[in-house]
């Protein structure tokens, strides 16, 4: 005899539990995750694709190639390192979601991985785009429009 006579309270669940999620299941999760995180919000800025470093935020555009050597222009701090590399994940095997077969011991540090590739951002904290209209290309009709009733 059920005490709750009402729908939905615990009709979902299982004896056996919740069932192991299949490889279809999951890609699809991960293409729904990934087209979540496009970069639609940003269409009506100025944004650009720069490089961020970790320690200081200086950015700079991502054209540039980084060599084993190759520092922070403001900080001096290495950009080759792990806390600069798109597979570095604080909650991953040795702080890389890539196979490393021995962990690394400074993140912050210059170090000598093959893997390595530079994290890239979207930088979208310039002013929103503006929209283009011919008829304010005169600043004193652009200004008289702004209080037009």
């Amino acid at each position: 005899m059920m005490k709750y006579k009402q729908r939905g309270y615990r009709d979902g669940e299982s004896p056996k539990g919740r069932q192991p999620e299949t490889d279809s299941e999951r890609e699809a999760r991960q293409e729904a995750w990934q087209a979540a995180r496009e970069v639609r919000h940003a269409m009506s800025r100025d944004a650009s694709v720069v490089l961020r470093c970790a320690d200081c935020g200086y950015q700079t555009p991502d054209q540039i190639t980084i060599e084993f050597d190759t520092e922070c222009p403001k900080c001096g701090s290495a950009w080759h390192n792990c806390r600069n590399c798109k597979h570095f994940d604080t909650s991953a095997r040795f702080g890389c979601r890539l196979t490393l077969e021995k962990a690394i011991p400074s993140k912050t540090i210059a170090n000598l991985c093959e893997l390595f590739v530079a994290r890239v951002v979207l930088d979208a904290t310039g002013k929103r785009a503006k929209k283009i209209d011919s008829t304010t290309s005169d600043p004193r009709k652009a200004f008289d429009d702004l209080f037009k009733k």
